[in-house]
């Protein structure tokens, strides 16, 4: 929320630096930009009922709040969503949108945005916040140049021409404290559906959404709607914060939103488990995925009818390639028993053989059956099985007996 005690709040980070990461508590940094205050206490609340005590520590730079996350000496930030990806630091949950007011003096009509930024006296936040980010980059979008207006350190010392400030809804105390100033919009009657300069800011700078202040949402300080932009509020945290921790915080914050939305209504409109983690700029906490995976199917639970369907064609296909398989040997088989019928018909005539010529073309005929076997073994890869073993017994013992009656017969 906007807020006009921005005085400069030195936050213990030193202090929090210097103590060991086995002793210090759970630290949350947050910036002085309303209502961020308020969400962090209730944060706190929340937590400490679960058993996570959080440290508080308020900064006026929310750089500070990045660099120190970097580094380690705090765990936590609730600030605004940066325009750019930084190394080492993750989202826990996005929270709520921060709401860009632009007011500029009534002494001062401006037409369009470029008239309201050049040569005016702008306050827009702590410097390197994010409103001061964006101004400068909307400057350079709308060709105007840095020298062509001033950025303040601070509203008291001038009464800035402008103020271009990201917050949350202003209260009354603020709205009456911008007695003289009146709301700036980006867009006017004329635009057409989704084509106004909020449009065309949103399109470049995709961390940014088109933001709709309704008629009459602040009683003295426009009479008509507002077009501005708003810009996530996130909680963040180091990568390397324990995920355990991660997932029960944002267990918390995702399932107690409604009750953060008492102390903001707007927390409803970014603290949803519906949102899309690739929208953020900072990639999700392992911790926060693991929570919001929670309640989804297993890759099994989700495809478990093509695996049943692909295991029974598994099956079927094994079943069928058995059924061939046993089928080929059994046709080997066959083979081998057509030879045994030929080695019992020598065997059988045999016997009635009464010259040891008839007998020797008997045994001829049982070594050729024989070498017809053996060759087959070694052509179509007949199983050495007890079968074959069988067979090729008989037949040596069938050529033995011929051997002997052409020995010692006639």
């Amino acid at each position: 929320m906007l807020t006009f005690r921005f005085a400069g709040t030195c936050l213990l980070f030193i202090l929090l630096a210097s103590c060991g990461d086995e002793s210090r508590e759970t630290t949350l940094a947050f910036s002085t930009e309303l209502p961020a205050p308020s969400i962090s206490e209730a944060v706190k609340k929340q937590l400490a009922e679960e058993g996570l005590i959080i440290e508080l520590a308020e900064a006026a730079n929310p750089s500070d709040i990045f660099k120190s996350i970097q580094n380690r000496s705090i765990d936590l930030g609730v600030l605004e969503e940066p325009d750019h990806p930084i190394p080492g630091v993750v989202t826990i949950a996005p929270l709520y949108p921060s709401v860009l007011h632009v007011l500029h003096n009534l002494k001062n009509e401006p037409s369009d945005f470029i008239e309201l930024i050049r040569g005016s006296k702008i306050y827009a936040g702590p410097i390197g916040g994010a409103a001061d980010r964006l101004l400068i980059q909307l400057a350079t979008d709308f060709n105007i140049g840095l020298d062509e207006f001033e950025i303040l350190d601070n509203p008291w010392t001038i009464n800035p021409d402008v103020y271009f400030i990201f917050g949350g809804l202003l209260t009354n105390e603020s709205i009456e404290q911008l007695d003289g100033y009146r709301l700036f919009s980006f867009s006017d009657e004329n635009d057409v559906p989704d084509g106004s300069v909020a449009d065309a800011i949103v399109l470049k700078h995709h961390h940014l959404k088109r933001f709709l202040l309704p008629k009459g949402t602040y009683y003295s300080l426009s009479d008509k709607a507002v077009t501005t932009l708003s810009i996530r509020t996130v909680m963040i945290a180091h990568e390397e914060f324990p995920t355990d921790v991660a997932f029960d915080i944002a267990t918390n914050l995702f399932n107690n939103a409604q009750e953060y939305s008492l102390d903001y209504p707007l927390v409803m409109r970014e603290l949803d488990i519906r949102f899309n983690p690739v929208d953020l700029m900072l990639p999700l906490h392992e911790g926060s995925r693991q929570f919001l995976n929670r309640d989804k199917p297993s890759f099994i639970e989700k495809n478990v009818d093509i695996i049943a369907l692909v295991f029974t064609l598994i099956v079927a296909f094994g079943s069928g390639m058995f059924t061939l398989y046993r089928r080929h040997l059994q046709e080997k088989k066959d083979r081998v028993d057509t030879f045994y019928s030929k080695l019992l018909a020598v065997r059988s005539e045999a016997k009635t053989a009464t010259d040891h010529l008839e007998l020797k073309l008997f045994r001829v005929q049982a070594v050729d059956v024989q070498q017809e076997v053996l060759q087959l073994l070694i052509d179509e890869r007949v199983i050495a099985d007890a079968g074959l073993v069988a067979f090729i017994s008989l037949s040596n013992q069938i050529i033995d007996e011929l051997n002997h009656r052409i020995n010692h017969e006639i």
